[in-house]
């Protein structure tokens, strides 16, 4: 069922269509783009809500993509040790114990 959310931006209330499931979400979210637009008026001095709006989205599009490019940089990390780790599995193959075998006796490091 829609509902609608009220938020605070920049001293302007904005009703927002939402289910009740996400209203916390879009309040943070609001509440977010409220700080990012007073930190470019700070940064910047008086100017038309517009312009703030454009550069808050600037900064918030900056920090996304710097976070996707994170995650793509981890993922691929992942990727290559999960390969070489299949790859040393593989070599190994021939001293894997067979299905329903007991596991070998542990070996002393010492």
């Amino acid at each position: 069922m829609d509902a609608f959310t009220s938020v605070q931006i920049y001293n302007q209330t904005y009703r927002l269509s939402s289910d009740q499931a996400n209203t916390q979400s879009i309040r943070q979210a609001a509440a977010y783009l409220d700080k990012k637009i007073r930190e470019a008026a700070s940064l910047t001095g008086h100017r038309p809500l517009l312009d703030l709006a454009v550069l808050a989205a600037m900064e918030i599009a900056e920090e996304v993509l710097k976070e996707r490019r994170k995650k793509e940089t981890l993922l691929s990390e992942a990727d290559r040790r999960i390969s070489n780790f299949t790859r040393r599995l593989e070599d190994q193959g021939g001293d894997l114990p067979a299905a329903g075998a007991p596991p070998p006796p542990p070996t002393s490091r010492f």
